[in-house]
């Protein structure tokens, strides 16, 4: 049944009830911020829906545009305290110190992919999903033409983040897309299935092998570092990975395979400087946004990608970091 279910279990587009029924009229957004409902043509007919949340005090063409991915269950709204904290570093406490304002002219889109929210119920699988977030960043580059573009996968939406920024070459259409950040990501599905039945003797600790939707993120970086025209070629030598220490669902090890893959063979210590590894030695899976560590880290990135010179033939950002 597993084996049979298996997609059932990865894309869990049927938790928390309700939620494609969810409205953003009913929910609650933080003073300051404001939030727009877009629909985006897929394929096929598919019609993708999503939001864009900024501060309302930003302008309408941003510096920075975060293309938020995803785990593997709710909706963009169910997300919209992670985007509030992001964007206005909401105190967590009466007495907490308030943040900077570097993100105050950058923009969060998050788009639901098939069968997620209200997006066209139709059947989700690896190379569906990939084809949505490539529809949602095509759209996204062309109406922000002149904002940096940061992928930002979550969990799921990590390993889908690795796998689209490998299927995708770079080029002038994708010229502003300049960052990567990955948030407790999984490193594949069969390597998840080991993680959660350890036992050899399990039945289960096998089962990955029948996977058909296998989000292979380690292997995506290993075959894009050898591939120069690969976006994520270029975005991994500048990535971001953030990792709950005490993350309950997804090792951190799984994390570090993919870091790992991105820096191998690499001997020269300024390159092996541009990508970095942060460690919330207190967060779990889902609530890394409330530390503030997070937050400062990922707005430091940010920054550094906004301070980031561009190459004068093609446009683009150039692949090292300056210092954060």
């Amino acid at each position: 049944m597993m084996v049979l279910l298996q997609r059932k279990i990865i894309y869990m587009n049927y938790v928390p009830p309700g939620a494609r029924e969810e409205q953003l009229a009913n929910t609650k957004v933080a003073k300051g911020i404001s939030c727009e409902e877009v629909a985006i043509p897929g394929e096929k007919g598919i019609t993708l829906h999503g939001v864009v949340v900024r501060r309302e005090s930003s302008s309408p063409d941003p510096k920075t545009v975060i293309f938020y991915m995803q785990g593997n269950a709710g909706t963009p709204l169910a997300r919209m305290p992670v985007f509030q904290r992001l964007l206005l570093g909401i105190r967590l406490t009466p007495h907490s110190t308030p943040p900077s304002d570097a993100l105050s002219d950058t923009a969060v889109l998050a788009v639901a992919p098939r069968s997620y929210w209200k997006s066209t119920p139709r059947r989700c699988t690896e190379r569906g999903l990939l084809c949505d977030y490539e529809h949602a960043l095509s759209w996204a580059c062309a109406r922000f033409p002149n904002s940096q573009v940061v992928l930002y996968g979550h969990s799921l939406g990590g390993a889908a983040a690795v796998c689209l920024a490998a299927r995708l070459r770079d080029g002038c259409a994708l010229r502003n897309v300049a960052g990567l950040v990955l948030e407790n990501p999984l490193g594949s599905v069969p390597a998840m299935v080991k993680a959660l039945y350890p036992q050899r003797w399990l039945p289960y600790h096998h089962l990955g092998a029948f996977a058909i939707d296998r989000w292979d993120a380690v292997g995506a970086m290993v075959r894009a570092r050898k591939d120069p025209g690969c976006l994520l070629h270029r975005l991994a030598r500048g990535m971001l990975l953030v990792l709950s220490k005490k993350d309950e669902i997804v090792p951190n090890c799984q994390g570090m395979a993919i870091f790992d893959a991105a820096r191998a063979g690499e001997e020269d210590a300024e390159k092996e400087g541009t990508r970095r590894v942060v460690v919330l030695n207190s967060a779990l899976h889902e609530n890394a946004w409330r530390d503030r560590q997070w937050r400062t880290e990922v707005e430091a990135y940010v920054r550094a990608i906004q301070e980031r010179p561009t190459d004068e033939k093609t446009g683009s950002s150039v692949s090292v970091l300056l210092p954060y």
